[in-house]
């Protein structure tokens, strides 16, 4: 089954915003709490997108659209980079909002503090259900990026200080 070009390039861009992403998070936290790792980590998070744009998965389970709904039973080498990179990039992605957690409420931002300790937790029990289906995981990763958009546009924003 061959990939459609427009997911590779998904990928790619949605790599290079999240990497650009943790530049601007690292100017806004510059020397306070959580400006050091969170904003590695995330581009960490931000690399292995790119990964996963170079390295396409192996289809199986429904994924991708159209792809037979019978488990992958071994993975091909791009198969087994793709898997890699996406276990350390979601791991990144709930251990810089642990970092940022902590930043949050070291600034008193009493709301901004619990959200960021539960998006991860939504993103680890929708990779833990994909083993369900392909649903769970899209629905955690989403919820994932949706998050790190919000809390990119608020530690970026202007009207933060």
């Amino acid at each position: 089954m061959s990939h459609s070009p427009a997911c590779p390039a998904t990928f790619l861009l949605t790599g290079l915003l999240v990497i650009g992403g943790a530049i601007a998070i690292r100017q806004a936290l510059r020397d306070v709490p959580g400006g050091t790792w969170a904003p590695r980590l995330l581009g960490t998070f931000g690399a292995s997108f790119l990964l996963a744009g170079v390295f396409p998965a192996d289809p199986g389970a429904g994924f991708p659209a159209g792809a037979p709904e019978d488990r992958v039973t071994s993975l091909s080498a791009h198969g087994t980079v793709r898997m890699l990179s996406g276990t350390v990039d979601y791991l990144a992605l709930c251990a810089a909002f642990f970092v940022l957690a902590r930043h949050f409420a070291t600034r008193r931002q009493r709301g901004w503090a619990p959200f960021a300790r539960l998006i991860p937790v939504g993103v680890l029990a929708g990779s833990t259900a994909s083993a369900t289906t392909v649903a769970a995981f899209t629905t955690g990763a989403g919820l994932g990026l949706l998050g790190l958009s919000a809390v990119t546009a608020r530690l970026t924003s202007p009207a933060r200080q």
